[in-house]
């Protein structure tokens, strides 16, 4: 991710879970309008502006199913001759500003996870808008994102399309390079018309080597593995048309809605993306790939702050994990804690010690102990973990199962995120301590496990953003592998 992608990071504040050593800015800049004030939307070329503004913004926040309050004023609007709309735009503003001032009201966890339909837009305000015209105080209405204007340029490019209206539905099995298909001739169109690039071919039955490069270059920008195999989650990318394309693209610029100015450096974990960050001063300065959990296990939405850095970390398996996963193993198999090196304790934490007949008893009991993993390259958390305090008992690590990193989606984790490069990680968050990478390198000769106090706490954000517009100006998508996005109050949205 690009510059452009963090500058709109200042959506992760929330007062109630503010992690220590980041800088506020005043509250005086949240600037909401007065339900009260009538504006005169005929007066001048500039208030032009501001209705064809307004309406931008209604439409928007239609297609990002913020609330049915604003599908309602849409069709109310599209019904209502334009010298006759001064009511409807009234409310229109006065809906728009009570829906900022509830959303930079709402804690982070709900905003990622956009639960803004029950939201009451009948409050009182809290200030007045403030501005020289009236276009500048519509202005201040919008999600105060960096690439509000990009993504707004794209949201009409995608609603202008010729095949939005009718956009395709292919319904064929999975097709690879070099096989045909009926189909190919849509696919090609869709391709084209999402700017992905299908040239046509005199074959055009037969899935060639130039359209397979176009569907790999469409995978990368869904997140997904760029095999250039047309299947499930391919196919279903492919059905997806531009109204829903749009919707996300603003229901994600909601998502990263500025409100305050983070200032420092911090990580980001973006679930849907796989992807972990370190952000200084606005540029991104490291990256690495993650796991992060399954649906049933999902990783929260989280605000922390990575304390300290554990190396040759023990793994206490959670009571979940040990009743889910591991004790139905060890009915089959009782071999496995020997050999994955577990050592069973009691609630005092001293090691246990089991004849067979005690181990029937044990698992029949419900198997009233613990698990501990020993330190080591068998560990399920590798050689690193990264303590951060939160209720979910969520932290990052590594992991010896690297080959899991290759694979598009990853969503495989009991709910803890798995960094792919968790030594570079460490290192750059070590560098201004006194552990630095040759004596790291002495205590990782150990299986002795050892905790390294960060010299300053580092926050740490998890986020939800899957669709945003990346440097070359391109819709980036990803899985809403959480169902976050699963919303819908009316079948047609415009």
């Amino acid at each position: 991710m690009g510059k452009k992608y963090w500058l709109a990071l200042a959506n992760l504040i929330w007062l109630g879970c503010w992690p220590a050593g980041m800088a506020h800015a005043s509250e005086g800049q949240i600037v909401v309008a007065s339900p009260s004030v009538q504006h005169d939307w005929y007066q001048s070329s500039t208030a032009e502006q501001a209705r064809h503004e307004l309406e931008s913004q209604l439409q928007e926040a239609v297609l990002a199913q913020l609330h049915p309050d604003f599908y309602r004023l849409w069709q109310q609007l599209q019904k209502t001759p334009t010298d006759k709309r001064g009511a409807l735009y009234d409310e229109a503003f006065g809906k728009l500003a009570r829906f900022q001032q509830a959303w930079r009201a709402m804690d982070l966890v709900a905003r990622e996870q956009m639960q803004t339909l029950k939201l009451d837009l009948t409050k009182s305000l809290a200030h007045e808008a403030v501005g020289d015209n009236l276009l500048d105080q519509v202005k201040q209405l919008r999600p105060q994102v960096a690439e509000y204007e990009a993504v707004r340029g794209e949201v009409r490019k995608l609603l202008a399309m010729p095949m939005a209206k009718h956009w395709p539905n292919l319904d064929i099995p999975t097709l690879r390079s070099g096989e045909s298909s009926t189909e190919l001739g849509q696919i090609r169109a869709i391709l084209n018309a999402l700017g992905d690039g299908a040239p046509s071919s005199d074959e055009e039955v037969i899935y060639d080597a130039d359209t397979e490069a176009a569907i790999k270059q469409f995978q990368r920008r869904h997140g997904l593995t760029a095999d250039g195999i047309i299947g499930r989650q391919t196919r279903s990318w492919l059905n997806t048309g531009p109204q829903v394309r749009a919707s996300l693209l603003l229901r994600n610029l909601w998502r990263r809605d500025l409100v305050d100015q983070l200032a420092g450096r911090y990580v980001l974990v973006n679930i849907p993306d796989y992807r972990l960050s370190v952000v200084e001063s606005g540029n991104e300065v490291f990256t690495s790939r993650v796991i992060v959990g399954k649906e049933q296990r999902a990783t929260p939405i989280l605000a922390s702050e990575i304390r300290s850095i554990v190396l040759n970390p023990a793994w206490h398996v959670p009571r979940s994990i040990l009743s889910k996963d591991i004790l139905p193993k060890l009915g089959r198999d009782p071999a496995y804690l020997d050999r994955e090196q577990f050592e069973v304790i009691d609630g005092e934490g001293n090691p246990v010690q089991f004849s067979e007949d005690g181990w029937h008893q044990a698992l029949a009991s419900g198997f009233p102990y613990r698990l501990r993993q020993k330190p080591g390259d068998h560990n399920a958390l590798g050689r690193y973990k990264f303590y951060l305090p939160n209720n979910d008992a969520i932290y990052l690590h590594s992991t010896p199962r690297k080959a899991l990193f290759e694979q598009g989606a990853r969503a495989f984790s009991s709910g803890c995120i798995r960094v792919e490069h968790a030594d570079d990680l460490a290192e750059l968050l070590l560098a201004d301590s006194r552990y630095q990478p040759d004596k790291v390198a002495n205590i990782l000769k150990e299986t002795q496990t050892k905790w390294l106090p960060l010299t300053s706490p580092i926050p740490v954000f998890t986020v939800y953003w899957s669709s945003w517009i990346d440097e070359e100006g391109r819709q980036q998508l990803r899985n809403d592998i959480y169902g976050f996005d699963r919303v819908s109050f009316q079948s047609r949205l415009l």
